[in-house]
């Protein structure tokens, strides 16, 4: 593998790093939240489907409002740091 590839592998990397810390916070908040809702609706024989869509959709919206600051300084820096490669990419031979 030539090293112009290991530099695009590595670039590639650093994005999915970057999607998977902007996406990580608002997974684990739906899987939480539908962990506690089924625990709570076997406890409590509750069988509206209702309830949990409800709740989750309600922590998707404070989770999105909350992160957006934070997914904005994520993208931020990763748009930094390709920037920063930049002089790299373009001085590569790409044939």
């Amino acid at each position: 593998m030539s090293s112009h590839q290991l530099y695009s592998l590595r670039l590639l990397h650093h994005a999915m790093l970057v999607l998977a810390a902007g996406v990580t916070p608002l997974i684990l908040g739906i899987l939480l939240v539908g962990l506690v809702l089924a625990i709570l609706q076997g406890a409590l024989q509750i069988e509206d489907g209702a309830l949990a869509m409800t709740a989750k959709l309600l922590v998707v919206l404070l989770l999105a409002a909350g992160g957006v600051g934070a997914m904005f300084y994520i993208m931020v820096g990763l748009a930094h740091d390709w920037i920063a490669r930049a002089p790299h990419l373009i001085n590569r031979h790409w044939s």
